[in-house]
């Protein structure tokens, strides 16, 4: 099948998602361009650490470009062309070469884990299907700090042999909880099938193919032109530290790779395009899973997100390491590319790839221009607010500033923009909107998820006398 006819199949395969949705007159390309400069501008500082950025339409490149610093002490400027840590992308490639695995008839999606780790604890349950949609109940949580720290090289029996220490979050295909370890467990399973490395497999069948030269597993010990330095930016001082040392052998296939915009592009034309899996196993890889007929509340497939836009699907992933973070997302129906690298690990990703994928349909989301707040505000927004019968969100002051903490979670900073909405951050689409009785006091939150979803009224629980 040729490559236009394979992306309208893929086109139709997202159609039931966006039925209904509106077509907007294509932005011109320059509009776009000038549009994303604006967005990068607003992420980054010239003299901090940055991003490197690339949006196309099919094979047109709308806007590629980088901002900051690839390595602050020496004064290097980031480039397109340098490579970044993608972390958690690296996933995108390991389900790829699984379904690619399966459908030679080398393993089969429901083949127990037993099959390929026969020691593995509960492995006769546990299958390659659930591995690939998180469904497994692998534990992210060790057992024990590993030997050595994260300074020191791990095999793939010495990963294994670690992670089948670990208690199980839940019964494998109850329920799905994001499992780095399961992703590394694919990467034995692919050692296992194939005879090789788990590296060494994707580049004999992925990178290599694919001309894909900037593609590979990072490890540190060897000298990699164009990689950049990862830094740690801290949220509330702004401190820019260099970021603490991982050997890139504990991730492995859940993490490990290095990667360009360039590159990203290529892979992600290459998936969408028939050129690594079949139709039947794209689909796959963007139908999200369920569990006794709901959608968690973030769709995951196999080794893809599947996100909404502007009204339109987008699947990829994002990713977070030590310096890093980054994004990797299509627009099916649109044929569009997204891909922002970055080498500060406090850097949203998520967020600046929704932003780019709003620019590139014609629908940006505004840029926040944060105003400070008051004492007086922040006292009368200080408090409790019910977001169902199990879960609230608190608002509280600690130095000066306004903070908002979930349920069981830690607190996250709050900006207020121009337009008197809360912004979280660095998630700088999300907002807090206050709703005010007659006599001005805040009686309820307005929470408006990415920018776009539907309100939802969070009543204030009245203080305790």
């Amino acid at each position: 099948m040729g490559l236009c006819r394979f992306l309208f199949a893929f086109a139709c395969l997202v159609a039931p998602m966006t039925a209904g949705a509106s077509a907007p007159q294509r932005p011109a390309d320059a509009a776009i361009a000038r549009e994303a400069q604006r967005a990068l501008d607003a992420a980054s500082d010239p003299a901090g650490p940055g991003a490197a950025v690339l949006v196309a339409r099919g094979d047109r490149i709308l806007f590629r470009n980088a901002r900051g610093r690839a390595d602050i002490e020496l004064g290097v400027p980031l480039t397109p062309e340098q490579s970044f840590r993608i972390a958690s992308v690296t996933k995108t490639f390991t389900a790829a070469l699984v379904l690619q695995l399966a459908e030679t008839g080398a393993l089969s999606l429901d083949d127990p884990l037993a099959r390929f780790l026969p020691d593995f604890p509960n492995g006769g349950q546990i299958t390659i299907r659930q591995l690939l949609n998180h469904s497994a109940g692998i534990s992210d949580r060790p057992a024990a700090p590993p030997p050595g720290g994260p300074g020191r090289d791990r095999d793939m029996n010495a990963l294994v042999a670690e992670i089948a220490l670990r208690p199980p979050s839940f019964p494998p295909g109850t329920a799905q909880a994001y499992s780095n370890a399961g992703y590394i467990l694919l990467g034995a399973v692919i050692e296992r099938v194939t005879g090789k490395p788990w590296d060494a497999a994707m580049r004999e069948r992925l990178f290599g193919p694919l001309g894909l030269r900037h593609t590979d597993f990072d490890r540190t010990i060897f000298l990699v032109p164009g990689r950049v330095s990862g830094y740690e930016t801290d949220g509330t001082t702004h401190a820019v530290t260099n970021a603490r040392f991982m050997n890139m052998t504990g991730p492995a296939s859940a993490g490990a790779l290095i990667s360009t915009v360039d590159d990203l592009r290529s892979w992600m034309r290459a998936l969408a395009g028939g050129r690594v899996i079949g139709r039947e196993s794209l689909r796959q890889m963007m139908t999200p899973a369920t569990f006794a007929g709901s959608t968690p509340r973030h769709p995951y497939g196999f080794g893809l997100y599947v996100w909404r836009v502007r009204g339109e699907t987008m699947i990829g992933h994002t990713g977070q390491i030590n310096g890093f973070a980054s994004i990797l997302a299509y627009l099916p129906a649109r044929d569009i590319t997204i891909v922002a690298l970055a080498n500060d690990d406090n850097f949203d990703a998520r967020t600046f790839g929704r932003r780019l994928a709003a620019i590139a349909l014609g629908r940006p989301y505004p840029l926040v221009r944060a105003t400070p707040i008051d004492a007086a505000t922040m006292r009368a927004l200080a408090g409790s607010y019910r977001i169902s019968d199990t879960e609230t969100e608190t608002l509280s002051i600690r130095d000066g500033r306004l903070y908002a903490q979930r349920s069981g979670r830690n607190q996250i900073p709050l900006q207020m923009g121009t337009d008197g909405r809360f912004y979280f951050v660095p998630d700088e689409l999300t907002y807090l909107a206050p709703v005010r009785d007659a006599a001005g006091a805040v009686m309820r939150l307005d929470y408006v998820e990415n920018g776009e979803e539907s309100p939802q009224a969070w009543p204030r629980i009245p203080a305790a006398n």
